[in-house]
């Protein structure tokens, strides 16, 4: 039991820290979704967690390529950084987050990767100028 306690602490924290982190437009995206669906449930969880993860997946390809661009340019070496790093992240979302919805449940599956997404898409923001 105290290890099931102590799993579940090391898969949310990253996850709610991220979360906190990603208080914009994709945390309100999706409390809106869940508010205008009534009573939430798993099946409102998943889809409004999908919507919003497939906004800030978007943005996250669209700063990528920005940024890649700009460091293809100026610098390859970096690029080639920076290429690595986000084939590194996506691995470790893919991963965190599977077994975040293994242990935690279901809609882990879902809320995780919208919220890693968000603050991943933030991040990029923050790096390709705003």
């Amino acid at each position: 039991m105290k290890s099931t306690w102590l799993l579940c602490i090391a898969l949310c924290a990253p996850v709610q820290a991220a979360s906190a982190q990603s208080s914009s437009e994709y945390s309100a995206a999706y409390d809106d979704c869940v508010e205008a669906a009534g009573p939430i449930n798993n099946a409102v969880v998943q889809v409004c967690a999908s919507r919003v993860s497939e906004r800030a997946k978007e943005e996250i390809e669209q700063r990528y390529r920005s940024i890649h661009a700009r460091l293809r340019s100026s610098d390859p070496a970096d690029a080639d950084k920076f290429e690595a790093s986000q084939k590194a992240w996506l691995t470790y979302r893919n991963a965190h987050c599977a077994l975040a919805g293994s242990h935690i449940g279901s809609p882990m599956y879902d809320y995780c990767p919208m919220t890693l997404n968000s603050a991943r898409a933030l991040e990029l923001r923050e790096l390709d100028g705003g």
